[in-house]
């Protein structure tokens, strides 16, 4: 309380403390643009735990594990690449897609190319629907 002027610290501190929580709350809210940025940082560290994840898969988890560690260990250990979001855009309640620019190659002679990713809303999580991401993206990406 005001005493001779002077606002009470820990009643200070307190309403500080509560406006930070709630701007944190509306600046982490799950998007698909998020997700998307995730689930290619999880890739170009070859997370697995975060693929599975962040992947929407209609089959067995302990499957999709399998293949996400054949896919980063295994076929394609030395893939480097970087992206830039272009663009996304929410098609309904569940579904959306995020556009992307990829270069793959980077010690080479780098190309570009724009891909779409597709992401659904799972449980009240944005994931990457990665059955439907395009197969020349990166090697053996799950089925």
């Amino acid at each position: 309380m005001l005493r001779a002027g002077r606002l009470n610290i820990v009643l200070a501190l307190g309403l500080a403390s509560v406006i930070v929580l709630a701007v944190l709350l509306v600046m982490t809210r799950s998007s698909p643009s998020v997700t998307v940025g995730n689930f290619l940082t999880a890739l170009a560290k070859a997370d697995v735990d975060q693929l599975v994840e962040l992947s929407h898969y209609d089959g067995d988890k302990a499957e999709l594990r399998k293949q996400w560690e054949f896919c980063v260990k295994e076929a394609a250990p030395h893939v480097r690449f970087v992206w830039t979001m272009v663009g996304s855009r929410e098609i309904s309640d569940t579904s959306a897609s995020v556009n992307i620019l990829w270069t793959k190659d980077l010690g080479n002679q780098g190309y570009e190319k724009r891909y779409e990713i597709p992401c659904v809303k799972e449980d009240g999580q944005w994931k990457v629907d990665i059955v439907a991401v395009a197969r020349d993206m990166f090697p053996a990406l799950p089925r």
